[in-house]
């Protein structure tokens, strides 16, 4: 008899309680969601991070040694030559030394209080570090020609919460309050363009200006930078770009996106091992569902069991057909599993990334085909070995024995 034929039965026995059946597919979707958004769960931060990655177009990052972007204070020394000699490389587009810190924005009349906002100082305008929305970028070139303010490129959050607009003059120190004005520069910036900035936090203040007019304000050496973004002609050469960089400064890390993403897996090997237990509970759980729905049936109806052997029944097939009913039932709950699991994702996401301090571009919970697959082949055969004992229970039934009962009863 073909698979088809086995199909037939499988499907037929299945139909025979329906509300038992539909039950059991409901507890099944209930597991099989959580199995699901376990398996998005344990990778989706790396999955969103590296789609971000991506967008940004920089197929390289050079950083401090032992530091990521932005941990510390700690600034690659002389990063203007060394993002020189990188640039000079076959291959290389573009190598970009930025600086990343925090400034004091205030307005340019009195009365107003200052906030914090983040800064992404760049060499000059056109680099791609972010996205311009609205106005025009920075000069191309870094340099204000005499006689006019500096410029400034902030993001819609400045925008929207402190009702910045577009020519409006800013106040920038190092120094949070006026009182320490005497220790820190305060100069007057023109905004220039607002800019989607890559990875910004929720309600996150950034803006981007020019690295020589940033180090002025700080009144510190100009030739330093938090990281080098390298673009690349072709990304495919960014290990062995990363490689010849390393080699030429002792005193940095030069990563790819994937060494990048592996660095930032092992200090989220936490989402991974939560992960892994309550999938594992998930796959247990519906073990034992499927295993005890079909051992049910498979007893209930041995008689028809046993007049199937009769009339030349295989025990491979009556192993193999019982089988194909769990698979049966585990394929049959995939439509609850992914909108089930979709949907609580969804909320569970929502959730956590309320936390402070996550930029709003990352996500926790990602569908890829890898996690929809890898949750398909541990439905499928989970299904299949939970058909195994009651598989054997049928193999064994005695034919005689068993129609001897059924014609008695």
């Amino acid at each position: 008899m073909n698979l088809g034929a086995l199909g037939f039965l499988a499907g037929r026995t299945l139909r025979r309680n329906p509300p038992r059946t539909l039950l059991v597919l409901a507890g099944l979707a209930v597991t099989g969601a959580l199995l699901l958004d376990m398996t998005m769960l344990a990778h989706g931060l790396e999955t969103s991070l590296g789609a971000v990655l991506g967008r940004i177009g920089f197929a390289i990052r050079v950083l401090p040694k032992g530091a990521l972007p932005f941990a510390g204070d700690e600034e690659i020394q002389g990063a203007g030559r060394l993002a020189a000699a990188i640039a000079k490389q076959p291959g290389v587009t573009a190598a970009v030394p930025a600086v990343a810190t925090n400034v004091y924005v205030g307005p340019a009349r009195g009365g107003g209080a200052r906030f914090t906002s983040f800064v992404f100082a760049v060499p000059g305008g056109g680099t791609g570090a972010y996205a311009l929305l609205d106005g025009r970028d920075l000069p191309a070139d870094g340099t204000t020609p005499a006689g006019r303010m500096p410029g400034v490129v902030i993001n819609p959050n400045m925008a929207r919460l402190d009702g910045v607009r577009l020519g409006d003059t800013l106040m920038l120190s190092a120094v949070p309050a006026r009182g320490l004005a005497s220790v820190a520069v305060s100069r007057a910036f023109r905004v220039v363009g607002i800019a989607d900035f890559y990875v910004d936090l929720a309600a996150q203040r950034s803006l981007s200006m020019a690295a020589r007019d940033l180090r002025a304000l700080q009144g510190r050496p100009s030739d330093a930078a938090s990281l080098i973004l390298v673009r690349l002609r072709d990304p495919g050469r960014a290990a062995e770009v990363a490689r010849w960089i390393a080699a030429q400064d002792p005193r940095v890390d030069a990563l790819s996106n994937t060494a990048f993403l592996s660095r930032l897996a092992t200090r989220l090997t936490y989402f991974s091992q939560f992960s892994l237990i309550l999938g594992a509970l998930a796959v247990a759980v519906s073990f034992l569902l499927i295993t005890a729905i079909v051992t049910l049936s498979v007893g209930e109806r041995l008689g028809e069991i046993a007049m199937l052997r009769a009339v030349g029944f295989t025990r491979g097939r009556i192993a193999g057909l019982v089988v194909l009913e769990g698979v049966t039932l585990g394929l049959a709950s995939l439509p609850g599993t992914f909108a089930l699991g979709l949907a609580i994702a969804r909320y569970l996401d929502a959730i956590l990334r309320q936390a402070p301090g996550l930029p709003v571009d990352l996500h926790f919970f990602v569908l890829t085909a890898a996690a929809a697959g890898r949750t398909l082949g541990l439905v499928v055969a989970t299904a299949a070995l939970a058909g195994v004992y009651p598989a054997a229970v049928a193999s064994r039934t005695a034919v005689a024995a068993t129609l001897h009962a059924e014609v008695l009863s």
